[in-house]
């Protein structure tokens, strides 16, 4: 099955380029069943500025699903306003989807923010417990995608934070905490999803590794000036 992934279109400031890359790619679109937006689709919680992003990609990917995570920048009191604004989005936040293909396979669709291993100064002056937080969400994809892997053909993890510390080579290595986590790491490696995708890391460098076998791919705009076209 072909999928389409990305994120960080920071609507408006991507959105123009964005639109040239689904243009660019408009065959392999036609055949996408599955958008997958790992978050930060638009600029400082701006929620009418996901209209555009959502028209383009339904004009070029007019047979996907798509599935959506929140970033940083879909901030967290206006989560409620874009699952309101944008009913047509599947928006997973600590939760999954169960998606079915048009050839009948089950892939189920795990998604989530992601985890810090350092939360940014922003967030430990804004965000009570936001620690208590970023180790919760750890211990539910743990457990939640070891279950998901009982029953479904394959498990896909969609987040925004970076998994691991292996694709921000590019970034700052000072800051690596504040854009990655290595107890999501420990988590992506124990459960073995079939692929993870991610956003964030706009300057990475290393755009896909293997984690213990399991395929991280990160798909932020910025860092690619392209859209991903994956097969599962």
């Amino acid at each position: 099955m072909t999928i389409m992934a990305t994120s960080d279109v920071h609507s408006p400031r991507f959105l123009l380029h964005y639109m040239g890359a689904l243009s660019k790619h408009r065959e392999e679109c036609n055949r996408v069943e599955l958008v997958l937006w790992a978050g930060d689709m638009v600029e400082k919680g701006n929620v009418g500025a996901l209209r555009s992003v959502l028209e383009a990609t339904k004009r070029i990917c007019n047979r996907a699903r798509i599935v959506a995570v929140f970033g940083n920048e879909e901030f967290m009191d206006r989560e409620h306003e874009f699952v309101k604004s944008y009913p047509e989005i599947v928006w997973l936040n600590d939760s999954y989807y169960i998606f079915v293909s048009s050839k009948g396979e089950e892939i189920a669709i795990y998604g989530t923010r992601g985890s810090l291993d350092r939360p940014t100064r922003w967030q430990r002056k804004h965000i009570p417990g936001i620690e208590r937080i970023y180790k919760e969400r750890v211990e539910r994809l743990r457990k939640i995608v070891k279950e998901l892997k009982k029953n479904y053909d394959k498990v896909v993890v969609l987040t925004h934070y970076a998994p691991t510390y292996v694709t921000l080579e590019g970034e700052d290595r000072r800051i690596w905490p504040e854009v990655g986590s290595l107890l999501m790491e420990a988590a992506i490696k124990e459960v073995k999803p079939a692929i993870v995708i991610h956003g964030h890391a706009h300057n990475s460098k290393r755009l896909e590794a293997y984690i213990d076998g399991v395929r991280v791919v990160n798909v932020a705009f910025p860092a690619r000036k392209d859209v991903v076209i994956l097969g599962l």
